[in-house]
């Protein structure tokens, strides 16, 4: 009796053994697999969030918004007088300056063009100022009469001249344009266009009062650095929430009851606060969407983010290999070095 116990007893020993060294067998393959992932720069990125936005109660102006037309003069420093050929559901707004023209090809065979030349659903216009240089600004006029699509302001471009910017792109959009929504980015941007086209058709999104994007809130105005402001130009700790000016989307009325605030809040240096500004005016309230991509960390690299509708920091070959990615639906995080 006493041996056939013994004997159970060693027999359980070596099962237990043989368990705890398949177990450590597995471990070790899901550690390997681990370190190959974050050598390779894949891996799920559960900090980016994918939850819906949440929209704000309607918006109802403070203010008249459309008696500014009357006028046929414009307000703001916009040459252009070119009208859209038809209405848009989206109408896209790319600040981009006049030595881009790369840039601004590229998003030409991209993102920035729809194929349907019966029914397009968007349309995509660059925002450009001028320039001091003879060569290039023949250069871009060449190209406003091969592509027209230009919409030019009688400013000297400036990266503080963001705000002028804005001024006269809105002016021309609500002015010369009838759309559902409007996407201002910038030319370093990634667009997924059919898939913002998509969400802004859902039902739960307001057609109405929309100011949608990366959400900034309650900012602290800095005082050092690169965007430092002093106490003269505004004296306020923080300013009114705002989305990045990399891209934001905006429904029409939005835009139509911005313009007239051009008389009562002056341009800002920075453009997205500026907007922050016009928008606390009107009494509409920036919302966000986890789908507008802006990295902070690792700004110069190229990274794959599923789910994104809008990336900043996107341009040439990063540009084209985050296309063929989105194409494959993949639903990991990817880092693919630095194209900058």
């Amino acid at each position: 009796m006493h041996r056939k116990i013994k004997y159970g007893l060693v027999q359980f020993q070596w099962k237990i053994l043989f368990l705890a060294r398949r177990e450590l067998h597995l471990i070790g393959i899901l550690a390997s697999a681990l370190i190959i992932t974050l050598i390779t720069g894949v891996f799920v990125k559960s900090s980016h969030s994918t939850a819906p936005p949440r929209f704000s109660s309607l918006f109802i102006p403070r203010h008249e918004c459309r008696s500014w037309k009357t006028t046929p003069q414009h307000k703001t420093t916009l040459i252009t007088k070119t009208a859209c050929e038809r209405d848009y559901f989206l109408l896209i707004l790319v600040s981009t300056a006049p030595a881009h023209l790369e840039r601004r090809n590229l998003i030409r065979e991209t993102w920035g063009t729809d194929n349907n030349q019966t029914a397009p659903q968007w349309k995509t216009y660059f925002v450009i100022a001028q320039t001091e240089n003879q060569t290039l600004s023949d250069l871009v006029n060449a190209e406003n009469k091969n592509y027209s699509d230009l919409i030019r302001g009688n400013y000297l471009e400036n990266y503080w001249n963001q705000s002028l910017k804005i001024q006269m792109a809105f002016e021309w959009a609500a002015r010369y344009c009838m759309f559902s929504f409007l996407l201002k980015t910038d030319d370093d941007v990634l667009v997924m266009t059919k898939d913002l086209i998509q969400f802004l058709q859902r039902k739960p999104t307001p057609k109405q009062g929309l100011f949608m994007g990366a959400l900034h809130h309650n900012p602290k105005v800095r005082r050092e650095g690169k965007w430092n402001v002093a106490y003269e130009e505004y004296k306020y700790t923080y300013y009114p929430d705002f989305c990045s000016g990399a891209g934001f989307v905006m429904s029409y009325d939005v835009v139509e009851c911005l313009v007239p605030l051009f008389d009562v809040i002056k341009p800002y240096r920075m453009d997205d606060v500026y907007i922050g500004m016009l928008a606390q005016e009107a009494g509409v309230i920036p919302v966000h969407h986890s789908g507008f991509y802006m990295p902070i960390d690792n700004y110069d690299d190229c990274n794959f983010v599923p789910n994104t509708l809008v990336q900043h920091r996107a341009t040439g070959q990063c540009l084209l290999k985050l296309l063929r990615m989105h194409a494959k639906r993949l639903s990991y995080y990817r880092n693919l070095g630095s194209f900058f």
